[in-house]
């Protein structure tokens, strides 16, 4: 007879049980090992085993503007830190620390948040050409006289050339030259000079800086505009979970066999954390498959849930055509009755046949 761990249901115990569910179809049983029984175990096992692993990091701080850290968990000694038990949900957890006493709230060398413009220099203001070239004529042939230079030509033909071209375009009337005094001969935008004042210096000859919008000073990038530069010494902690998921048997028992497990057994329970020891009354094959599994692998913090239920497998000589399935329940042991493969075999077989006596009479008839 097998020895069973501590609370587990006995080899006697499952037979008689199975005995008892016997004796329900008529007649009482009595069932041992002694009576040609076959008992073994098959214990289902569910483990789920969360494993934490960690990184530290630390490093000097910079922020723009007056940061307020106060919200954040602060340490003397970063090896020192414990962080806690890491959240059950999500594979991945960032703790951000503040090193206490390195808070520094310094005066940017700004200081008031406002920088030279390094476009205009400070000057506020740009150099831009007063004039452009004309719209109209486009400084190609302000004046069909001088040509904008002021000097007329001097070949009369040339004149009378320049005349024929112009009049031969259709171009808007000419007014008089500015520079050469010509009359009708200049563009009448520019008037002969070949340029117009800048619409947007006015002549003038400057405009506003766009980047100072003619201020000559703009907000200081290494503060943020606010005059004022936080330090501090910050560490980072990185928590990465993984799940690993033990089950035994591999080989899972038949579907109403886990159907009525997971309705009716009885399972037994247990979450360990570090050093926690394995259940006393777990399957010493159970026990041995997660051992492995509970070797230190560098994690920071191991979580381990699992559940397991004693299930028994038995053959009884007097009732070959069943396998029965006994397990602890909420009412005491319960047993479940299956086909054996046997029977199973046979049954496909007898309607393999009846399936084909089926096809030959309809191939007859037709």
């Amino acid at each position: 007879m097998a020895e069973n761990p501590s609370g587990t249901p006995s080899d006697d115990e499952m037979l008689q049980a199975l005995a008892r569910h016997l004796s329900g179809d008529g007649g009482a049983v009595r069932l041992d090992s002694s009576a040609g029984a076959d008992l073994s175990w098959h214990s289902v096992l569910d483990c789920r085993i969360r494993r934490t692993t960690e990184t530290r990091k630390e490093s000097a701080r910079t922020e723009k503007g007056r940061k307020d850290l106060s919200a954040l968990p602060t340490y003397t000694h970063l090896a020192d830190y414990r962080p806690g038990v890491p959240a059950e949900h999500g594979s991945l957890h960032r703790i951000e620390l503040v090193r206490e006493g390195s808070v520094r709230h310094n005066t940017c060398e700004c200081g008031n948040g406002e920088w030279a413009c390094k476009r205009c220099e400070g000057r506020g203001r740009l150099p831009c050409d007063p004039t452009t070239a004309c719209p109209d004529c486009r400084g190609l042939e302000p004046c069909a006289e001088c040509d904008g230079t002021g000097k007329p030509r001097p070949r009369a033909k040339d004149r009378d050339r320049a005349a024929a071209a112009t009049a031969s375009r259709t171009v808007p009337k000419r007014v008089r030259c500015a520079k050469c005094r010509r009359p009708d001969a200049a563009c009448p935008t520019c008037a002969g000079r070949g340029r117009t004042q800048c619409s947007q210096c006015t002549g003038t000859g400057l405009v506003d800086c766009p980047k100072c919008t003619g201020g000559g000073t703009v907000a200081h990038d290494a503060c943020g505009g606010s005059g004022v530069v936080t330090t501090w010494v910050g560490a980072l902690i990185e928590q990465r979970s993984r799940e690993e998921l033990v089950r035994r048997p591999l080989k899972r028992p038949p579907f109403p066999v886990r159907r009525r497990t997971a309705r009716l057994g009885r399972w037994r329970k247990a979450v360990l954390t570090g050093d926690d020891a394995l259940p006393g009354d777990l399957d010493a094959t159970h026990a041995e498959a997660l051992a492995p599994h509970l070797v230190p692998a560098g994690e920071v913090h191991r979580r381990v849930v699992l559940r397991h239920l004693p299930l028994a497998r038995i053959t009884v000589p007097t009732d070959p055509e069943r396998v029965f399935y006994a397990f602890p329940g909420s009412d005491g042991i319960e047993v479940l009755g299956l086909p054996s493969s046997r029977r199973v075999v046979r049954g496909l077989a007898i309607a393999a046949a009846a399936l084909a006596v089926v096809v030959l009479l309809l191939s007859l008839l037709g």
